[in-house]
């Protein structure tokens, strides 16, 4: 539920994001000439996902003061909290409604409790409901990848051998004999990535979370993913009956460091399950690298496909660049395209000045 109060009917929407695209594609789509856009350039922003380079400091005056005065702002959340940490929450005193250009929310968060860093009678919306069929196509692309050892023929092709790894090569599975099991799959992501894997690959689906959801429910967001063979709220459950393991989990307390090598021993195939490979294009706080690392060295996976990481970029120094059965990426697994981004933003503005509620809620509470 959205709570807020306009100050006018049709308010100005201010743009402050790294994105270079996403103000010419918000301002050449507007859905009608009673929106007006305060496009905000500042030298102290650059970069775009992963490279953003950020000094807060160094924004100018002019910058803060339309800052100041938006009553709805289009940003990425690192930036938002970039700012509240440098200056307050007052430098935002008029903002009624912040739709994130991302769908992590996390850096408004506090790290430790993962509750908002001060009280905020602001509403944020995540950009959602865009990145699901490109994840799912991820995913499905590092599979396949996987198991037809497509590493292993390239590096032939750099040394020229023909069939250097002929026996590597050879040895895969139908991915019609094989199980997914997708941690959070019962969300946007979680559901296309279900979809792509059983209507195109017949792949046998499991999908794992809290909920306790039916098959037919009046709430959309309650509805089990469509290709789904079994949901369960069993953990062990899912981890022990897929091939493939694949966390989309969110960045809660509960799902924290929730991975861990105890929790996916329980995938090992000593203890009943498939020793599978892990793919992480959810959060990477839900594992260490550290659990990451054990886990491979005991068994319990066979190997690590990772979009995300408790700490991006990441390092030089961590061992993992090493390991010869963990494939890295640097989180670009959905990456936000300027020309989704009035898609997302005009049909809640349509509901903001007619005084609705908005699609994709942040709620302050629970974190996500």
């Amino acid at each position: 539920m959205s709570c807020f109060v306009r100050r006018s009917p049709h308010p100005s929407v201010a743009i402050f994001s790294s994105i270079q695209e996403v103000s010419e594609s918000l301002t050449t789509t507007a859905i009608t000439s009673n929106i007006s856009f305060t496009i905000i350039k500042d030298d102290a922003l650059s970069g775009y996902g992963g490279t953003v380079k950020f000094s807060p400091e160094s924004l100018s005056a002019n910058t803060l003061q339309s800052l100041a005065e938006a009553e709805i702002l289009i940003s990425e959340p690192a930036v938002v909290a970039s700012i509240i940490n440098h200056y307050g929450e007052h430098c935002f005193r008029n903002l009624k409604w912040c739709q994130s250009t991302y769908v992590g929310v996390d850096p408004l968060f506090d790290s430790n409790n993962h509750k908002p860093t001060a009280k905020r009678n602001w509403i944020l919306t995540r950009f959602a409901g865009i990145f699901g069929d490109p994840i799912a196509e991820w995913v499905l692309a590092r599979i396949i990848e996987h198991e037809r050892s497509f590493v292993a023929s390239h590096i032939d092709q750099q040394n020229k051998e023909w069939a250097g790894s002929r026996n590597e090569v050879t040895q895969y599975r139908y991915l019609s004999s094989l199980t997914i099991s997708v941690l959070g799959g019962c969300g946007d992501i979680g559901k296309c990535i279900i979809k792509a894997a059983s209507f195109g690959f017949k792949m046998k689906t499991v999908a794992y979370g809290k909920t306790d959801r039916k098959k037919s429910n009046n709430n959309d967001n309650d509805m089990l993913p469509d290709g789904l063979d079994v949901y369960t709220q069993d953990l062990q459950e899912a981890l022990q009956m897929g091939d493939y393991i694949v966390s989309v989990l969110p960045s809660t307390p509960d799902t924290k460091g929730l991975l861990n090598d105890e929790t996916l021993s329980i995938a090992s195939k000593i203890n009943g399950g498939k020793s599978p490979v892990f793919l992480n294009v959810g959060r990477g706080d839900v594992i260490t690298e550290q659990s990451i690392i054990s886990s491979l060295d005991r068994g319990y996976i066979s190997a690590a496909i990772l979009d995300v990481f408790g700490i991006e970029p990441l390092p030089r120094s961590s061992p993992l660049w090493n390991k010869s059965n963990v494939i890295i990426s640097p989180h670009v697994s959905g990456i936000t395209q300027a020309s989704d981004v009035p898609k997302i933003f005009f049909d809640n503005y349509e509901r903001y000045i007619a005084g609705k509620d908005l699609k994709y809620v942040v709620d302050w509470d629970k974190g996500y």
